[in-house]
């Protein structure tokens, strides 16, 4: 997978630009502030996920533009393809081509242009509680699985509408209207369920295997990672757990039960990481995890997906800092840093949305 060349109009600070990344490591130079996400998210944008910055891709537009508009031309492996991403200021509404073919779900652009994304945020993995480490896995599993991220959408969709039942029966005062209408709303968030526990146990078992072969490189033997998501239900256990407890989830006023409260247990040498690593070690799991994840992106499409490494250098101290950089060689990566890199990487400067 190599990103040939990015064409940004109106995008977050960008009013226009193209970046030519090398086929090998790229490093955006630039102060704070000066645009160098904005350049790494664009791209990240094509893997067919949502930005890591925002909920609300009307922040995409630049300030009184009336849309944003990326073109990406990449190789995949097989051949040159293209794509386009373009969002309306109003509405923040997406529209995507392939090809010059226009893509209407989201869940068909995945895998056409796979990313691997490391920011700060990533480094909290291990230290963060289990809303982290699910977005990490729906992030990574969804681009290698297209059914996936459609079971996702749905779930969330059914899991929103009984939630909106919850909350309409406590202000009604009326527990018959949640307790006579949740079942169709269980059985479906308990159908989609399965799917996504048992695709999750299973991309976890890989994710666990390469990481715990990263970490003991990276440590010359002397720790060892344990990565496990708890034993995936069927449909009809969480149709049970879903329908015999009402009375509960009516009390909170939310649903209790489902993968949104599934959790990742990570461990270093026996001991919960979380608990007992330290902040070194944790950061350490986290860039054990990423890289494992590009070798799983590899397996899946053939060809490494393209890294993206956003100002985590300085998060990182200097033996963590050389792994990482030699640890991707023969991959295409794009590095974000406010400081100077010691590198013979083609270097582009950043200043006020532009590249210098």
């Amino acid at each position: 997978m190599i990103c040939r060349r990015v064409e940004y109009r109106d995008f977050r600070n960008i009013t226009q630009a193209v970046l030519e990344p090398s086929p090998d490591v790229t490093v955006l130079n630039g102060l704070n502030g000066q645009g160098k996400t904005n350049f790494l998210e664009g791209v990240f944008l094509f893997a067919g996920v949502r930005s890591f910055r925002t909920a609300h891709e009307n922040e995409l537009v630049r300030f009184g533009a009336p849309f944003a508009e990326l073109k990406l031309f990449f190789h995949n492996g097989r051949r040159e393809m293209n794509m386009t991403l373009r969002w309306l200021a109003e509405s923040g509404r997406r529209f995507c081509r392939l090809n010059g073919v226009p893509i209407t779900r989201l869940s068909e652009t995945v895998g056409n242009f796979r990313a691997v994304l490391f920011c700060p945020s990533h480094l909290s993995i291990v230290r963060e509680g289990p809303p982290m480490r699910r977005r990490f896995l729906d992030s990574a599993i969804s681009q290698t699985d297209p059914s996936y991220l459609r079971s996702l959408q749905k779930y969330n969709a059914v899991l929103a509408q009984r939630n909106a039942l919850i909350r309409m029966s406590r202000e009604r005062r009326d527990d018959g209207l949640f307790l006579n209408n949740a079942e169709p709303w269980s059985e479906q968030m308990a159908e989609e369920a399965e799917r996504i526990s048992r695709k999750r146990e299973e991309y976890t078992g890989r994710l666990a295997e390469q990481a715990a072969v990263i970490l003991s490189d990276m440590t010359a033997g002397r720790e060892t990672v344990g990565i496990s998501y708890q034993t995936p239900r069927s449909r009809e256990e969480y149709f049970k757990l879903l329908t015999e407890n009402l009375q509960r989830e009516l009390r909170a006023g939310f649903t209790l039960y489902g993968v949104q409260k599934d959790e990742l247990k990570i461990t270093l040498c026996g001991n919960e990481a979380k608990a007992y690593a330290s902040q070194g070690q944790q950061r350490s799991i986290a860039l054990a995890m990423k890289i494992a994840e590009g070798e799983l992106s590899k397996e899946y499409g053939g060809e490494y997906p393209v890294f993206l490494f956003d100002d985590i250098l300085s998060e990182l101290d200097e033996t963590r800092r050389q792994y990482l950089l030699k640890g991707v060689t023969g991959r295409q990566v794009l590095i974000t840093s406010c400081d100077r890199v010691e590198t013979e990487a083609k270097v582009l400067r950043i200043e006020g949305g532009r590249l210098i």
